[in-house]
Parts: C-alpha cells; structure tokens; sequence
C-alpha cells in the first residue's frame, strides 16, 4: 500500500489559533509529509531491487556473486522500510494526539493549548485509541452543508484508523511501532508493521486539522473556498 502526504494549515485558515499553536501543527504536518515521502521512496528502492533479484533468477545467475549482494541488499532495504513505517508512526501520532486536543479546544471556544511535553507514543494511542483521539464534532459556523462534509470527512478517517486497530493489529506487539531502534534484519518478517496504520495516523491528523483550520476562522477573502480540500 502507497502512503500519502497531507494539506497542511493554509495561512488564511485557522486564523483565531494563537500563533505558536499553528506552528506546532505547521511543523508536526510538515514533518509527517517528510516521512511519508521518505517511507515511499524506501518502497521504491525495494521494488528496485526485487526486480534485480527477479531478473538475476530468470537469467539463473544464482552461482554468481552479484545475486548474494542483492539479496543483502533487499534484506537491508527491507530493514529500512520497517524502520520508515515507524518513524512516520511516531510523527503521525504526535500529529494526531495534538491536532485533536486542538480541535477539542476549538469545539469548546477554549484557548488551544500547546503542544505537551509529555511523549505519546504509537502503543499508547493503539492501547487506548479512543481515549486519545476521541470523537470531535465541529458546530455549523452559518454553513450546514460545510460543518456536515467536514464532521464527515474526519469522522471517515477516524472509523477508518478505529477499524484497522480493532481488526487487524490486537495480539501484534503494539510496542513495535515505538522506536526504531528495535528493527533489526532478523526482526524484518517476525514483527507485522502495518505501513496502513502510520499511514491512516497521518490522513487522520491531515483531515482534522483541515477541519479545524475551517472552523477556527478564515480569511474573509477566502471564506467561499476553505470548506474543501
């Protein structure tokens, strides 16, 4: 599965947040649009390499030396891409946990907060997501149709997140997605890194900020246009 980047928060959006709070998210979306990147190019190099490895055992080169450093290669590639996957998680999460605690504010008329100090990590938010990315629900700002597509969007992405958690990653070591430094060549294969959870963190985050950004003041000269992505 492909990853994707993220709209990150426009200059003329969200214009009632304070503005080290736009920052923050500025930053944290920026940084999860790097990764995303970054994880797709590793899957490409992969595919790469598997297409050596594919051509060398058609050509049956396998008593050669070039195909033992391919298959090196791929193992080490392989290695990287696990290691991608949880560098986008962590960032994602970051992301997540904060667009919402936002949100939340600005659901509430509060003043945002700023970004914690405290590190929530992806096992934290796979252990208890709901308590960590509870559901946000925008009011209608005059504009019905608006608050509805928007409350729609993130609510999609966030069944979306809520279902892959549920189905597909209980009895999966949660703290696999935590550091990079526990993906090792023998670990690729026995550990199932899902690159649809980083990647469903980050649409998530992407979209409630969008929302957010909507409903937390637009510039008048663009006020026709922000409703959409």
């Amino acid at each position: 599965m492909g990853v994707t980047t993220q709209q990150l928060l426009q200059p003329h959006m969200g214009v009632r947040l304070p503005a080290d709070v736009r920052r923050s998210l500025i930053a944290m979306g920026t940084a999860c649009n790097q990764s995303a990147v970054y994880l797709q190019a590793v899957s490409a190099q992969g595919m790469q390499i598997e297409a050596i490895l594919e051509a060398q055992r058609a050509a049956d080169c396998a008593g050669t030396p070039a195909p033992q450093a391919f298959t090196d290669l791929q193992r080490l590639t392989d290695q990287h891409f696990e290691q991608a996957i949880v560098v986008l998680a962590r960032a994602a999460t970051v992301y997540a946990v904060y667009a919402t605690q936002v949100a939340q504010a600005v659901v509430a008329d509060e003043m945002p907060p700023p970004p914690g100090s405290s590190v929530i990590l992806p096992s934290d938010v796979i252990a208890a997501w709901g308590h960590y990315l509870p559901e946000v629900r925008f009011s209608s700002d005059g504009d019905d149709r608006v608050a509805s597509e928007q409350n729609e969007t993130v609510a999609h992405a966030r069944r979306t997140l809520s279902e892959l958690i549920t189905d597909r990653m209980q009895g999966d070591p949660a703290s696999a997605y935590d550091d990079i430094a526990t993906v090792t060549v023998s670990d690729v294969g026995g550990v199932n890194r899902l690159v649809e959870f980083a990647d469903a963190l980050h649409v998530y985050a992407g979209v409630l900020v969008w929302a957010l950004g909507v409903f937390s003041g637009v510039h008048p000269e663009h006020a026709g246009t922000a409703g959409g992505r």
